[in-house]
């Protein structure tokens, strides 16, 4: 085992070697003699035994006592205890390590699922964003749209959308003003689409109005505006009466392909298409058109008739799902 080096002081004018607490030592102290004097001595309790043979001392008690000769006690070396005793103090030992090996793997554990859970909250808690966001969003836009009424934008009943199939000017769209935030055009070279993007709002049945004129676009104000978090929703005709509207061909489009919107400010946001399918007229979920596709932020999404018409319900019956995220 390794000395102990110790402070010394001096009782009487002789030298006594005094213990440091808590470090493994041997039995080496000579009895020290006190007179007349009151002398607080340590005694030291042995609790672990290293395979070395070192004593780990832990536990110390203090006892004061007054006599004219007296001799301090001696600590026990490891050499001296019984094998019961050693037994004992390897048991202790290695119930000692088996615990604080126990607690460090369920502190590990706890801090694994504490790490889960802080996740799975910040996602909630983004999730909840993106949607308490769109919809102050649709509200604030649902409030200015009343307020101010951009050019070029009419209102009409249900029975009217589509049937104006009067070509729009280059003149018309050009000196088409909205407000600085608004959509004020879109843009899809691969179709040929240039277009005006009109205000829309819901009819009385509570669908969402389509523009009168088959090559306009319209944009339904209760979506967000562009560039903002939500999806941006545009709808446009796919024919008129007796020709092909401004989204005849929007089927064609694929992943990739790349859309253009203009804003109020003269600014353009470029969204690429992210998913396409055709749907049943009854199977169309708005709530799913009002969101960004997948896990993008923000989005564009356009929607069109297709399929054959149903002279009952003056429509038809599948529709062109478009869904555009921004880039």
């Amino acid at each position: 085992m390794k000395q102990d080096i110790t402070p010394q002081r001096r009782i009487q004018g002789r030298p006594v070697t005094v213990p440091s607490r808590g470090i493994p030592m041997q039995a080496t102290q000579r009895p020290v003699e006190v007179v007349h004097m009151t002398v607080t001595h340590q005694t030291r309790k042995i609790s672990d035994i290293l395979p070395n043979g070192e004593v780990i001392i832990t536990e110390t008690d203090r006892t004061t006592y007054e006599t004219d000769v007296e001799t301090a006690p001696q600590i026990k070396a490891i050499e001296s205890l019984s094998p019961q005793d050693k037994n004992e103090a390897l048991q202790r030992a290695l119930r000692h390590a088996n615990q604080s090996l126990k607690k460090e793997r369920r502190q590990k554990r706890d801090l694994k699922r504490y790490g889960l859970v802080l996740i799975a909250s910040i996602l909630v808690l983004v999730t909840g964003y993106v949607s308490i966001d769109t919809i102050l969003t649709n509200q604030q836009v649902k409030a200015e749209t009343t307020e101010q009424a951009p050019a070029g934008s009419t209102t009409h009943t249900k029975d009217e959308e589509g049937q104006d199939e009067a070509k729009v000017s280059a003149n018309a769209l050009s000196t088409y003003t909205v407000a600085p935030e608004l959509p004020r055009a879109i843009y899809i070279n691969k179709i040929n689409v240039t277009a005006r993007v009109l205000p829309m709002s819901v009819n009385a049945d509570g669908s969402v109005q389509s523009p009168k004129n088959i090559f306009d676009a319209g944009w339904y104000n209760g979506s967000v505006k562009p560039g903002d978090i939500g999806a941006m929703f545009v709808d446009g005709h796919a024919s008129g009466p007796t020709r092909e509207g401004l989204f005849a061909y929007l089927d064609k489009l694929v992943e990739g392909d790349e859309i253009q919107i203009e804003k109020g400010d003269g600014s353009k946001l470029t969204y690429k298409v992210v998913h396409t399918e055709i749907t049943d007229l009854s199977a169309v979920d708005m709530k799913k058109m009002l969101l960004p596709y997948g896990n993008n932020l923000r989005g564009l999404n356009l929607m069109t008739c297709t399929g054959n018409w149903v002279e009952d319900l003056k429509t038809y019956d599948k529709r062109v799902l478009v869904y555009a995220a921004q880039v």
